[in-house]
């Protein structure tokens, strides 16, 4: 017995209800990464206005600053929050497009 036998309308439900029941949690996050990637720079460039010397060194002052460190840490640890349910998403999508195919073919006789 193969895991294709194990899809079937009940895996393809609960999928489905995953993805439905993760809709806004999905959307705040992306939201709240770009929130922040912006963030970032706003924290850059008020760093870099604030700071003195060539481009160059007011951009690594800028850089190194532990206000964009803490910006930077904040940012990657909502991207990873986000990178997690998307890739479940992702999975649980792959489940039902699978069984839309295995389903089709069934019908055809191909399986």
């Amino acid at each position: 017995m193969s895991d294709l036998d194990h899809l079937n309308d009940n895996r393809v439900e609960k999928a489905l209800i995953f993805l439905s029941s993760t809709d806004e949690q999905h959307a705040e996050l992306s939201g709240e990464v770009k929130r922040l990637e912006e963030r970032l720079k706003q924290i850059k460039a008020h760093l870099f206005l604030k700071s003195d010397g060539s481009v160059a060194s007011r951009e690594a002052e800028a850089l190194r600053s532990p206000q964009y460190d803490e910006a930077v840490q904040e940012w990657i640890e909502a991207f990873k929050q986000f990178k997690m349910l998307e890739n479940k998403r992702l999975h649980e999508i792959r489940i039902t497009e699978i069984y839309q195919t295995l389903s089709a073919n069934r019908r055809k006789g191909s399986l």
